[in-house]
């Protein structure tokens, strides 16, 4: 670009624009490089223009509407608000070999660890920063599609998230989008004080692993009116034990006023908690056309308690196994990843005020007695409906080192050796020519302390028995 003004202080040139950024704290990459030519020429010049802000204390890194680049990994650093205008693109290399490799992977024990992934926009220890405007950070998804199919992608073996945040404070996420991430979207690690408000995040409904957020032992975190579309799940809570000696406890999050569609789940704690999830509220959203509703899935030797749930809309069906889920619009999960896990407890969760329309009923479901106690419902009212043509009464146990889907029938709420269980003004219903597993409203065993008094509903069929306990 003719406009373009490169830096150039090794001969001691003084360049208007970067004279007017040191003076307003505004700093254009068009002015350090930017030109849409080489990846190597913008990641340096976008890279250059953070840097050049920081070293000033802080202020405004500008990618100006219309400005397309493709980048490899930058790096974010104390201070520093990067700020997509209105139809300004930062896109992802197609090449995996551009980017740094500084994001330790998720946990994955079968096949087994991940290899280590690269990042497009990354940050670590750093303070007060923030990605703000209407622009478009895009995960260039598809170049790492390896083969198309019909429900889900294969993939290559190394992918680049498109941002993480390590062990940063005071972070701001506002108003831009991600698109087409080609693995997790959006991850807080090690985070502290974070603001995550109205961001669209677009990802590919067969693009396998493409989480929206994952907030991994995080505290004091805020989501909300946020419009996630992804494969995998849209938000996820975790204590992941290969994240690199990072440890506090995942805690204090709002999740609010948000929709969600997913082939997995809208919002999951867990499955990986190999430390604690507390304090956690999720009110207001709508989640629709998706695998599974809301979850709670303890699989390693974590504990996850004080969760509420409230004022939800969620509407499920079943898609193809691949994917995690099987219609179930709520879930609380405890079962062993493998044979050799200890596993902690599920304790003290709320669901209040939920509308739910699926083609499964709600699941608690713990391995043995001792890990799922004090669980409740209120208000919350499932409509079971047959709108697929996918396989239907089984249950979706994953991760798990027991039979993964095991054949149970269709139950409004389907409850296995939880304590202390009870139910308030709830309500089950069926659709019209319900199938032959569409069985109880309940159907309960091994669940000491259960109240069922506040659950109204019929059998799915005449003749049938509406609550089944034992």
């Amino acid at each position: 670009m003719s406009h373009t003004k490169p830096i150039m202080r090794s001969l001691g040139l003084l360049i208007p624009g970067l004279a007017l950024a040191a003076s307003t704290g505004s700093f254009n990459v068009l002015d350090y490089g930017a030109t849409g030519e080489s990846v190597q020429a913008n990641t340096a010049a976008v890279q250059g223009a953070i840097d050049a802000c920081a070293a000033h204390g802080g202020g405004q890194v500008v990618v100006p509407s219309g400005t397309r680049l493709t980048i490899g990994t930058i790096v974010l650093k104390s201070h520093v608000d990067l700020y997509l205008e209105r139809g300004a693109l930062l896109q992802g290399s197609p090449r995996h070999g551009d980017f740094t490799r500084f994001a330790p992977p998720p946990v994955s024990f079968d096949p087994g660890p991940v290899p280590m992934m690269g990042v497009i926009v990354y940050a670590e220890k750093a303070e007060d920063i923030a990605v703000t405007g209407a622009g478009r950070i895009d995960g260039n998804g598809m170049a790492y599609v390896s083969q198309a199919g019909t429900y889900i992608y294969k993939c290559a073996d190394l992918r680049p998230f498109t941002m993480v945040l390590k062990e940063c404070r005071h972070i701001l996420l506002r108003d831009f989008s991600l698109t087409n991430s080609a693995y997790w979207t959006l991850r807080l690690l090690g985070c502290d004080d974070a603001t995550i408000d109205s961001i669209r995040i677009h990802g590919d409904l067969l693009m396998p692993n493409n989480d929206g957020i994952d907030i991994d032992w995080s505290s004091n975190v805020r989501v909300r009116g946020c419009h996630i579309t992804t494969g995998d799940d849209c938000i996820s809570l975790k204590t992941a034990p290969l994240s690199e000696g990072v440890s506090r406890p995942c805690e204090n999050v709002v999740i609010t006023g948000c929709t969600l569609q997913t082939r997995s789940c809208g919002v999951v704690l867990g499955c990986d908690a190999a430390g604690p999830i507390r304090d956690v509220v999720v009110s207001d959203c709508v989640i629709k056309d998706s695998h599974r509703g809301v979850s709670v899935r303890l699989s390693l030797g974590g504990t996850i308690e004080r969760v509420l749930f409230s004022n939800l809309v969620i509407e499920t069906k079943i898609f193809d196994s691949m994917w995690w889920g099987r219609g179930e619009p709520i879930q609380v999960l405890a079962l062993p990843w493998t044979s050799d896990t200890r596993l902690g407890v599920v304790r003290d969760i709320r669901f209040s005020n939920l509308i739910c329309t699926s083609e499964n009923g709600a699941l608690v479901y713990a391995a043995e007695p001792g890990h799922i106690e004090g669980v409740s419902f209120d208000r919350v009212s499932i409509r079971i409906v047959r709108p697929s043509a996918f396989e239907g009464g089984v249950q979706d146990l994953r991760p798990t080192a027991g039979e993964a889907l095991p054949r149970m029938g269709t139950s409004g709420f389907l409850l296995r050796d939880a304590a202390g269980v009870s139910f308030r003004d709830c309500t089950v219903t069926w659709g019209p020519n319900p199938p032959g597993y569409f069985m109880h409203a309940l159907d309960a065993e091994g669940c000491p302390g259960l109240d069922a008094s506040g659950l109204a509903g019929e059998a799915a069929h005449p003749g049938g028995a509406a609550r089944l306990v034992r």
